[in-house]
């Protein structure tokens, strides 16, 4: 077959999705399945740091967490035999540690002996288990402390407990399954312990904490009153704002910013603001979460952002520190006309129409677009011509009839962007050509229309209702764990709640999630 020209994976050859699909029929019910999730890794650093008191983050040894759509929340990850190992060299450094600073000591500070140690391990094990022991469990974690302390001392016993609870299933996996023997039936409901540690993490990327525990045990996360008062305090936490952060910026894709390099050639002045542009994402999506409308239409339309002094001059505009830079003055709107978008989707010597379009299509609208290799398509990029713009080299995708297919909509998208060069200064000029960023979205979407470039295209798409039932999924997404078509009847299951909502309400991220934890959907889980 001849190959389409272009390419539409994502940095580093990964589909640049978010789309949520892998094909095939729709599978599954309303309610999500009864299952285990193994922590991500910024989970496992926040909860060794609340079990242990420690700063460190042993995450950063680890493989990269494997993702489902765009989001590091992920039902399917697993531990193989690398991580298994990096886990135990994690353990052993956080207990020497905690050992050495007096934190264990504290920890079992009664008399040496297997009742201190039993203190210890139902004490700690039930923090470290978000759970309290069962008592096979506390059994099994004596005989551990006296293999390591039988001839040798009440120390050493506590320390390899420690370590073979922060190895442990119970500690690295999140329990979904309700009471023992629930699966049995069709329907189950989760305990109160593992809806503590659903709520703490989804919002906060933590373990549950005492006040969120207690709510537990008095049975408040059976209603959703209840889990609407504790996901309202969580979100106000700095872990909830935090985890806000991180869910917008792994939905648009740009938390890749941090591992996107470019040619120094070509792009000289990128090494020294890429920090910059990093820091810009967190601020203005803190910002306007904590300070602004909470809302996608703001993080799409927003005619500010929060920029340093390098960032700005790349930006042409003056920074005002640590508070809002206007960019009325350049035009410049909102997220996807940011220096990391712009970066992250483009290529390390020019911009990427195709990978612009594609990330607009598939994050922001949520449109289903199947891959290359799905289609059975070699890709063959077009190729180099300096005496044409990269539009001009592109269009042959028009003419093309195994490519203009997908691309009349993804060049549509892309081409919007062209004002902008590959790490996202504005240019007005493309090998010595004047740029046309001018298009026409024509998706069968609320938001078609003429565009003169991709600031007019971002005012479009913040004022879309289609763009927020968007936004309302893939807070699906981010929050459940999954996002393949086994889910897709619970994801529009969710929607269809959603759009019930009060309109004001419906482009609130904030207001999103906690429709979701309210819903019956956040505590039911399918056993079959």
């Amino acid at each position: 077959m001849v190959g389409c020209v272009g390419d539409i994976s994502g940095p580093g050859g990964a589909s640049s999705g978010g789309g949520g699909g892998t094909g095939g029929p729709s599978a599954g019910g309303p309610l999500l399945p009864a299952r285990i999730r193994r922590l991500s890794n910024a989970e496992y650093d926040a909860s060794v740091q609340a079990l242990l008191g420690t700063a460190q983050k042993p995450s950063v040894a680890f493989p990269p967490d494997s993702r489902q759509g765009s989001f590091t929340l992920n039902d399917a990850q697993r531990i193989d035999p690398v991580l298994a190992k990096q886990l135990d060299v994690a353990a052993l450094a956080l207990v020497s540690e905690a050992r050495g600073s007096g934190k264990l000591t504290a920890l079992a500070s009664c008399a040496a002996g297997e009742a201190c140690a039993t203190t210890f391990i139902t004490g700690f094990g039930a923090r470290a288990y978000r759970r309290p022991l069962t008592a096979d469990e506390t059994a099994a974690l004596v005989a551990v402390y006296h293999a390591g302390a039988d001839g040798a001392t009440h120390d050493e016993g506590i320390d390899l407990v420690a370590r073979a609870l922060l190895q442990s299933a119970g500690f690295l996996y999140v329990t979904e399954l309700g009471a023992p023997g629930a699966t049995a039936t069709s329907k189950v409901t989760l305990t109160g312990n593992e809806a503590a540690a659903a709520l703490s993490y989804v919002l906060g990327g933590i373990p549950p904490d005492q006040p969120l525990l207690d709510a537990a045990g008095a049975g408040q996360l059976a209603t959703g009153e209840g889990r609407e008062q504790q996901a309202r305090r969580l979100l106000a936490l700095p872990a909830g704002r935090d985890r806000v952060v991180r869910v917008v910026r792994e939905w648009f894709g740009i938390d890749r910013i941090a591992d996107t390099a470019k040619d120094s050639t070509v792009y000289a002045a990128f090494a020294g603001v890429k920090a910059s542009m990093e820091a810009e994402s967190l601020r203005f999506i803190d910002e306007v979460m904590s300070h602004g409308s909470a809302t996608v239409g703001e993080l799409l339309g927003a005619d500010w952002t929060i920029a340093d002094a390098p960032l700005a001059a790349v930006y042409g505009v003056s920074s005002a520190g640590s508070g809002r830079t206007s960019l009325t003055g350049v035009g410049r709107r909102g997220l996807l006309n940011q220096g990391a978008f712009l970066s992250v989707y483009a290529h390390a010597s020019e911009t990427a129409p195709v990978l612009r379009g594609v990330a607009t299509m598939r994050r922001v609208a949520c449109m289903a677009l199947k891959s290359p290799t799905e289609l059975n398509i070699v890709v063959t990029p077009p190729m180099p011509d300096p005496s044409k713009t990269t539009r001009q080299r592109f269009d042959v995708h028009a003419t093309d009839p195994v490519c203009q297919g997908c691309h009349r909509s993804i060049d549509a998208f892309g081409f919007a962007f062209e004002g902008y060069d590959g790490m996202g200064k504005a240019r007005t000029t493309d090998s010595n050509l004047p740029i046309d960023s001018a298009t026409v979205v024509a998706t069968g979407l609320d938001f078609d229309g003429s565009y003169a470039d991709s600031n007019a295209l971002a005012a479009a798409l913040a004022a879309s209702a289609d763009v927020r039932t968007c936004a309302a999924r893939q807070i699906f997404r981010a929050s459940a764990g999954r996002s393949d078509d086994s889910v897709a009847v619970a994801e529009a299951a969710f929607v269809e709640a959603w759009s019930a909502l009060p309109a004001d309400a419906q482009g609130n991220l904030i207001e999103t999630l906690v429709a979701f934890v309210r819903s019956p959907q956040f505590v039911e889980r399918s056993a079959r």
